[in-house]
């Protein structure tokens, strides 16, 4: 395997708002498996469509593949594409409504078409996080981001989310695996520590993730939370005790599992991007988000290549990897087939909104 190869383990971030041939050389000479998008690099419905088009287009005629082009739009407080795209209000505040199972189906759905309409094919949804019992969400990092604090309810929500965006033909991501619903530092900011016995993650945490995995998940995103019963060294999204033996061989994941922003406090404040890289392959991830950072991915990928040089079966790691990340093709390569400038221009009519 070449260096270059090692790129398609990660998902990378970039600044701007238009496909220009700065956007084109990096993804050409990073040759990651995807991108993800944030507000920074979003305006409205036709420019969004155009960049992720123009993306996609370059990925599938210059590296010879597609790439993911991924989204969080959560509803509440984190959602990237603003009004005219339909807005929704928290995961919590859906569920603790009067017909919390319809208004989340309609949530799913209208976001999974409008998504789908200007190019995404992967949300990273839902959010799977357990609030701890009988604290505030307020006191939480999470917040009302959750569903709540009931495993069964979070559970049901969660897999009407993954078999409504499955049914619109979009990817989704669960997260924040084992769990972030009970601790209060952000890992924007700096590292979370749930000193909780595991036999409470267990009852509690595990049961939303079991059961989307039963249901069919694509992605499952670890999460930057250090749990000492669990693991006393590494955090869930560095550790082959939570990824490989606990998601993989417990709960039988099978397919790709991606890091948190491994730029992130919880993270960047106590491992260098390319430790954190190589920590979180070696740990069982195959998908590494590096979101604001576009320099510190190249210098990842050469770590984990260097690392990897003389470890045996290294090949056939890095193929399980690729093999997990291309059963995600079919469903790629149907968005960007059926993409369809009219039907934006249509959206944008309907929404009142003047000729680009």
């Amino acid at each position: 395997m070449l260096e270059r190869d090692y790129g398609r383990l990660f998902m990378v971030g970039f600044y701007g708002t238009g496909f220009c041939p700065e956007l084109a050389e990096f993804i050409d000479a990073m040759n990651p498996c995807g991108v993800i998008l944030f507000s920074r690099n979003i305006l409205e419905p036709r420019q969004v469509a155009e960049l992720n088009s123009s993306i996609q287009n370059f990925s599938i005629n210059k590296l010879g593949r597609p790439l993911l082009i991924g989204v969080d739009q959560e509803g509440g407080r984190v959602k990237r594409l603003q009004s005219p795209f339909s807005e929704f209000p928290s995961a919590m505040t859906m569920a603790s409504g009067d017909n919390p199972n319809d208004s989340i189906l309609r949530f799913a759905s209208t976001t999974a078409l409008e998504l789908r309409m200007v190019g995404f094919n992967l949300n990273f949804i839902p959010v799977l996080d357990v609030l701890g019992e009988n604290i505030d969400p307020q006191g939480t990092a999470i917040g009302d981001r959750s569903f709540g604090s009931n495993p069964t309810e979070v559970s049901n929500f969660g897999t009407i989310v993954i078999e409504a965006f499955k049914s619109k033909g979009l990817l989704t991501c669960p997260k924040h695996f084992p769990g972030h619903g009970g601790v209060t530092v952000d890992s924007h900011l700096d590292l979370p520590i749930d000193y909780r016995p595991q036999d409470s993650i267990r009852r509690r945490d595990l049961l939303p993730f079991q059961s989307v995995i039963n249901n069919g998940a694509d992605i499952i995103m670890t999460a930057h939370v250090k749990f000492p019963d669990l693991d006393p060294i590494y955090p869930a999204s560095l550790s082959p005790k939570i990824v490989t033996d606990l998601l993989r061989k417990e709960l039988g994941f099978r397919g790709p599992v991606a890091t948190d922003d491994l730029d992130m406090g919880a993270i960047a404040k106590h491992y260098s991007a390319e430790e954190a890289s190589l920590l979180a392959y070696l740990a069982g991830s195959d998908i590494l988000l590096i979101c604001n950072s576009p320099e510190k991915v190249f210098s990842s990928r050469e770590g984990i290549f260097n690392s990897m040089k003389e470890v045996p079966q290294a090949e056939d790691r890095l193929r399980d990897s690729l093999v997990a990340i291309e059963a995600l093709f079919p469903t790629i390569y149907d968005v960007h087939r059926h993409f369809d400038m009219a039907r934006v221009n249509d959206y944008c009519s309907s929404k009142h909104l003047g000729k680009a």
